[in-house]
């Protein structure tokens, strides 16, 4: 089914809250092989091309920029399920996906990715045909499918999928990561991953494929040992992910005996679902679920705290880590 506009403010939030009756979304984490609060502390040396989180009117800038203007560029697709063409979409709308991720990415602390591969891309863009023509989702999609071709199956096997919404309104879902089956954040940890080299994108008009397994790269220099979905810093309101909160090692740390504490604005501990942490298919990560996600109607801003404990890095070392995240709008 296609995602519908509905005249309200367009939001990571709001995309994702569409799709979870009328679309489907995979990740690979379980594949096969406005009164302003006080600035946040200032961060370290970011990597160039990087949104500046102690700015709080850089960061509304590049959601802007990077993520709400892409999100509004259509799609044409040329391609067919009637005669299995994969076709293409315009230039634009592929830019538009890859601005989004970039954004994302940027807003992390990660370097952007080093490019769209065209071999990768052939192989998503058939499987976003394969998922439309099958109005259905999968990494290990069977021979049955209509549309079903090895070039397709290889990219399932390789790609975030999603279905009911394509170029960087998927990149969108992706990032809240709606639905049971996606409380290990397998989509948002590969699209941060900071290894992550060439991606192929794969778009039809209601289905998307990003291709992210196959090259992944060394870790760049001054990547954060930690990094944060909502991140450090400021935060924009608008692409909080309905509560489902995230923090990743670059490291190598474990997070299998971390526990995680939140104090909301009000200065009260708020309750939290800890789910198992996730490790492969990306860095290791601990995620998280708010009883009571942040209002997206608030138009002030609202500082949470968060503490892990319990992190143990390779060496066996036991660890914390402390950071703030302030939404704005």
């Amino acid at each position: 089914m296609r995602a519908r506009s509905t005249g309200r403010r367009l939001t990571v939030a709001a995309v994702a809250a569409a799709l979870v009756a009328s679309g489907a979304a995979l990740g690979l984490s379980a594949a096969p092989a406005a009164t302003a609060a006080a600035a946040p502390a200032p961060l370290a040396t970011r990597i160039a091309g990087t949104v500046n989180r102690s700015d709080r009117a850089a960061v509304l800038a590049a959601f802007q920029a990077r993520y709400v203007v892409p999100s509004r560029v259509s799609a044409t697709w040329t391609g067919s399920v009637a005669s299995c063409r994969a076709g293409s979409t315009s230039a634009a709308f592929t830019n538009a996906t890859l601005t989004a991720i970039n954004w994302a990415r940027g807003q992390a602390g990660m370097p952007p990715v080093l490019g769209v591969n065209a071999t990768y891309s052939a192989r998503a863009q058939r499987t976003a045909l394969l998922m439309q023509a099958a109005g259905a989702v999968s990494h290990a999609p069977p021979s049955s499918w209509a549309c079903w071709s090895a070039a397709a199956a290889t990219g399932a096997s390789h790609s975030d999928l999603a279905l009911g919404v394509a170029g960087a309104r998927a990149v969108g879902m992706y990032l809240v990561e709606p639905g049971a089956a996606n409380v290990g954040a397998g989509h948002r940890r590969w699209l941060l991953y900071p290894r992550l080299g060439q991606i192929g994108i794969g778009n039809t008009t209601v289905a998307n494929a990003v291709y992210v397994i196959g090259s992944a790269t060394r870790l760049p220099a001054g990547v954060p040992a930690y990094y944060a979905w909502p991140t450090s810093g400021y935060f924009p309101r608008d692409a909080e992910p309905r509560g489902l909160w995230s923090l990743s090692s670059s490291q190598g740390y474990s997070f299998a005996h971390a526990a995680v504490r939140v104090v909301g604005p009000g200065g009260a501990v708020l309750r939290v679902t800890r789910y198992t942490p996730q490790a492969g298919f990306g860095d290791s990560t601990l995620v998280w679920r708010l009883a009571s996600p942040p209002s997206l109607t608030i138009r002030t801003d609202q500082t949470y705290r968060v503490t892990v404990t319990g992190i143990r890095t390779p060496s066996g070392a036991t660890t914390s880590y402390s950071y703030r995240t302030t939404l704005v709008t």
